[in-house]
């Protein structure tokens, strides 16, 4: 069972906030995540599909600020 990433893509919104919203399959099921947060710092939320909102903890394991290679690197677990 494989995480595949399909396209991942920023969006940026009013007052220095941005997210990056990916697709692809996990455990053989397809999945939209994006990743919120401020240009100025603050905290990385992360929104299903569903529409649940989860604070990111520890952000920093995956990269020192949300970019598409922290998106990468939290999805992928590496």
């Amino acid at each position: 069972m494989s995480t595949t990433i399909d396209s991942i893509k920023r969006t940026n919104g009013v007052a220095g906030q941005f997210s990056y919203t990916a697709t692809g399959t996990m455990y053989e099921e397809p999945y939209t995540l994006t990743f919120t947060s401020s240009s100025y710092g603050g905290p990385i939320v992360m929104i299903t599909q569903s529409g649940t909102q989860t604070f990111v903890s520890q952000p920093e394991r995956f990269g020192p600020a949300l970019t598409e290679d922290w998106v990468r690197a939290f999805i992928t677990n590496e």
